[in-house]
């Protein structure tokens, strides 16, 4: 059985609906606060309606928030793989999970320190960009280069209709 290849189409198809999903996460955020809030009265909805409401569109945001999390991990890997961020960064989640399992957060009687994090010289690149040019992804974009251009164009021109001004006045006057 072939694996599927997937391509740089396929990424960014794949980063839209990340974007539609954020949309409606957040759709359904505003949807159970608005299910709260006291404006909501004036449907005449009776209380275990609103409650229902926010239930329904609170468990539809977090699923949101759950699928985002995924999505978002799977591109994270996918950028591990082709080598255009280092693998396995340490994370705020990570460190907190490593914690929690040798004795807590705060320092409480039994915790142990974090482990120091070994920094491999060799694997972060580009500061930590992994092989991931800047300067070429800048290049690609021309959109200083519209902007300034059309900034020119507009001081030439008011350049060019005040001498024209001026002469018309010169001409009139002698």
């Amino acid at each position: 059985m072939a694996s599927q290849e997937i391509t740089p189409a396929n990424r960014i198809r794949e980063l839209n609906d990340i974007s539609t999903g954020i949309a409606e996460t957040l759709r359904h955020m505003g949807q159970a606060i608005k299910a709260l809030s006291p404006n909501a009265q004036e449907g005449g909805d009776s209380m275990s309606a609103r409650k229902e409401t926010f239930d329904e569109h609170s468990k539809a945001a977090y699923a949101g928030i759950q699928a985002f999390q995924a999505k978002m991990r799977r591109q994270a890997y996918a950028l591990e793989e082709a080598g255009i961020i280092a693998p396995e960064a340490l994370s705020l989640s990570a460190t907190n999970t490593q914690q929690q399992a040798q004795g807590g957060l705060a320092g409480g009687r039994g915790a142990v320190p974090p482990p120091a994090v070994a920094v491999e010289p060799d694997r972060i690149t580009n500061g930590g960009l992994g092989h991931l040019d800047v300067g070429w992804l800048n290049s690609r974009g021309n959109k200083v280069g519209v902007e300034k251009e059309a900034e020119l164009l507009h001081e030439a021109k008011a350049l060019l209709q005040a001498e024209a001004d001026r002469k018309r006045t010169a001409g009139a006057v002698g």
